[in-house]
């Protein structure tokens, strides 16, 4: 059995179709996988133990330099490999044009897809013949397993944890931050993952700072403060000098890297982000912050995943983000966070954990 998955961004997308591929795995043991993803996401992929080979595309810069030799060479490469194996399952996850004209171009007996009712853009319709429409209400992990298990006539599915595939120079990483970092006995070791892609998703510094100072006083909590940008470093590097005898601050890591590190953690506290999403690939229990995007949509599946969920003021109703997520300008649902809410909210979570100290 030869399965290809298209899915070709964004990173925390990808990680939530990962439990794809464990489903595929399980239902064909003997299945080799193969993944189209854009080039700067590829690193990710490529660490996932399930997948047999990485396709790479990179259409921002073919489309801006399609008339270049160099470019050329690539596209003719690109069709090579995928056309170069005639597959018995396509998955077209992205479900837009973009994903449509790839799954065109591959060989495949059967290319599923999203319906109507669900595909981001209609004209990805074209390029698909079995189609499949998620029930409504469903976690975004679900609604990309739906499409496998409609295949595979097998909806009884538990996600597991991954080890994603370190390089050596990873592993050295690796070793030498368990050695500084997870040998704080007598510790609830906390990664916080203060960042996300868009500033209106992220809780302000002072309340971040207030609540952690809470949970530190209840749990005595070790904190591992990380950050993927310079402005998530900066933010990072504050809490870590409000926080000078009890945290670390973690220099920029790979994804893989990152993972590994997460499964040494008793939890994960983060944002609506590629973080959190990764943290879900492993055992670890997660606690996250929605504002302007819904939890029961896109938090991690699971009783040891648990979200706060802020309210709009405006009265905005969504079924998966809100319509002014890039343009609000006050970002009220998550700035009126108060510290002791959340304090409150997750004492209740973590109750429920049994959590040990390292």
């Amino acid at each position: 059995m030869k399965i290809l998955i298209v899915k070709t961004s964004s990173l925390g997308d990808i990680v939530q179709a990962f439990p794809v591929l464990h489903h595929l795995k399980e239902s064909c043991p003997e299945a080799t996988i193969d993944w189209v993803v854009e080039r700067p996401f590829a690193s990710l992929v490529r660490a996932h133990p399930f997948v047999n080979r990485v396709i790479e595309i990179d259409t921002k810069r073919w489309r801006y330099a399609f008339f270049k030799y160099h470019q050329q060479s690539e596209l003719y490469q690109f069709l090579q490999q995928i056309r170069s194996v005639s597959y018995d399952l396509l998955f077209d996850l992205q479900a837009n044009l973009k994903s449509g004209l790839v799954t065109a171009l591959a060989r495949a007996k059967k290319k599923i897809g999203f319906g109507r009712k669900s595909v981001h853009e209609w004209p990805n319709l074209l390029f698909t013949r079995y189609r499949f429409n998620p029930p409504a209400k469903k976690n975004i992990y679900e609604d990309y397993l739906f499409l496998a298990q409609s295949i595979t006539q097998n909806f009884a599915f538990a996600s597991k944890p991954i080890c994603l595939q370190l390089k050596q120079t990873e592993k050295l990483q690796f070793i030498k931050i368990c050695e500084e970092t997870v040998t704080k006995k007598g510790r609830y070791l906390v990664m916080v993952c203060p960042g996300s892609n868009w500033p209106n998703k992220q809780l302000r510094p002072t309340i971040l700072f207030s609540f952690l100072k809470l949970i530190h006083h209840q749990f005595g909590c070790h904190f591992l403060f990380v950050w993927g940008t310079e402005e998530e470093k900066k933010i990072a590097s504050k809490l870590f000098t409000q926080f000078p005898q009890c945290s670390q601050l973690i220099e920029k890591m790979s994804l893989p890297l990152l993972q590994n590190l997460m499964a040494k953690m008793n939890l994960i506290i983060a944002m609506d982000s590629l973080p959190l999403h990764l943290a879900a690939t492993t055992s670890t229990p997660t606690y996250s912050v929605f504002g302007p995007s819904l939890a029961s949509k896109f938090k991690p599946i699971g009783e040891m995943h648990e979200a706060f969920q802020g309210k709009c003021p405006y009265g905005k109703v969504f079924a998966k983000r809100c319509p002014i997520l890039r343009t609000c300008a006050t970002g009220s649902c998550i700035n009126s966070i108060e510290a002791q809410q959340l304090s409150l909210h997750f004492a209740k979570f973590a109750a429920t954990l049994h959590w040990k100290k390292i």
